[in-house]
């Protein structure tokens, strides 16, 4: 089965298979799609992150760092089962989470 993807943009020559025998026609292109051009200049990709992107990429790059022995702390008490849930502390952030939605 193939899916022809070059109307999805103009940059994707070729067919993704899934499968099956591939004519001459489809080695042929495929073997053009890998040649770099005559003029031996290649096409390098490129992306365009959009404002809603570049704003999560800056709250990841801001945010704290993981303090491994709090992490530690909490994993072994958790193991041993002494570690006790603030149930009311947990409820108050829930709220107070999903009302920033």
């Amino acid at each position: 089965m193939a899916i022809d993807l070059s109307s999805l943009s103009g940059n994707l020559a070729g067919r993704i298979r899934t499968g099956g025998p591939v004519s001459g026609k489809e080695e042929a292109s495929k073997s053009e799609a890998q040649a770099p051009n005559s003029q031996g200049n290649a096409k390098a990709d490129s992306v365009q992150l959009s404002g809603e992107a570049t704003r999560l990429n800056s709250r990841v790059q801001s945010a704290p760092e993981i303090d491994e022995s709090k992490v530690s702390a909490i994993r072994s008490s958790i193991e041993d089962g002494s570690y006790k849930v603030d149930y009311q502390a947990l409820a108050k952030s829930i709220i107070q989470f999903e009302n920033e939605l």
